[in-house]
C-alpha cells in the first residue's frame, strides 16, 4: 500500500467510530464536468477545495485531464476562489505546485504544542525544502484529511468566513467528505476518476471504504 494512504489510514484509525457518521456528502454527482460556473453561482459557493488525483485526472497524473476543460477556466476566471488539499507526500506535492502554479496548495503539520500552516503558490512557499526536511526530522507530521484544520485553513486562505459557501470536492468518502463535514462545510463526492490507474492495494481500500459508507455513513444506513 502506498506510504501516504497508510498514514492517512493510520492517522485515522482511532476516531474511526466518530468519522464513519461524517461521510454523507452534500451532492453526489458523476464526475467535476457537472461543476461549472453556474452549478456555483446557483448554491452560493464562493470558496472551492478540491482533491486532486481521482478526482481531478488520474492517479498522480500530471494534468487536469483533458475531459475537464473547464477547470482551469474556472480556477483563472472564478466565479469562486480555488485551493487544493491534498494527501500527497512532499514530492507530489512539490510536482503539483508546478502542475497547479495559478492555485494554492495547502497543506499543515503538527509539532509539539502546535499546528504549521503551509501555503504554496507560483514562486511563493510559505517553507523550503529544508523547513520541511528540519520540521520532519524533529518530530513533525504532516495533518491529513479528514480534517477540520486543513478545511479552516482553506477558508483563512480563500478569505471565506461563511461555511456555507465553501465547497469541497473529491471522490472519497473518508477524507474529503468527512473533512467538508467535521468543518461544517458542503461537500461533493464525485465517482473516482479513472480508478484503474489507482494501485490495486488503494482500489480494495476504495471498495471498503464504500462499503463503510453503505452500511454505517448512508443516511437511513444501519
Amino acid at each position: 500500500m502506498p506510504l501516504d494512504h497508510f498514514a492517512t489510514l493510520r492517522q485515522s484509525i482511532p476516531r474511526m467510530r466518530h468519522l464513519v457518521s461524517q461521510l454523507e456528502p452534500t451532492y453526489r454527482l458523476e464526475t467535476v464536468a457537472e461543476i461549472n460556473e453556474a452549478f456555483l453561482e446557483q448554491n452560493g459557493i464562493r470558496a472551492v477545495l478540491w482533491d486532486v488525483d481521482g478526482t481531478l485526472m488520474p492517479y498522480h497524473g500530471k494534468d487536469v485531464d483533458p475531459v475537464f476543460p473547464h477547470v482551469r477556466a474556472m480556477f483563472r476566471d472564478g466565479p469562486a476562489r480555488h485551493a487544493i488539499l491534498s494527501n500527497c507526500d512532499e514530492a507530489r506535492f512539490d510536482e503539483l505546485g508546478h502542475i497547479f502554479p495559478e492555485v494554492p496548495l495547502l497543506r499543515a503539520y503538527s509539532v509539539p504544542r502546535e499546528t504549521v500552516f503551509r501555503f504554496r503558490l507560483r514562486e511563493i512557499d510559505t517553507h523550503t525544502p529544508e523547513d520541511i526536511e528540519h520540521l520532519l526530522a524533529t518530530g513533525g507530521k504532516q495533518i491529513r484529511k479528514p480534517s477540520s484544520e486543513l478545511i479552516r485553513h482553506g477558508m483563512d486562505v480563500l478569505k471565506e468566513t461563511d461555511p456555507e459557501a465553501v465547497l469541497m470536492v473529491g471522490d472519497q468518502y473518508l477524507t474529503d467528505i468527512a473533512s467538508a463535514n467535521l468543518a461544517g462545510v458542503r461537500s461533493v463526492k464525485v465517482e473516482t476518476f479513472r480508478p484503474d490507474t489507482f494501485p490495486r492495494t488503494l482500489r480494495v481500500s476504495q471498495l471498503l471504504e464504500s462499503l463503510v459508507y453503505r452500511l454505517f455513513g448512508a443516511k437511513g444506513g444501519g
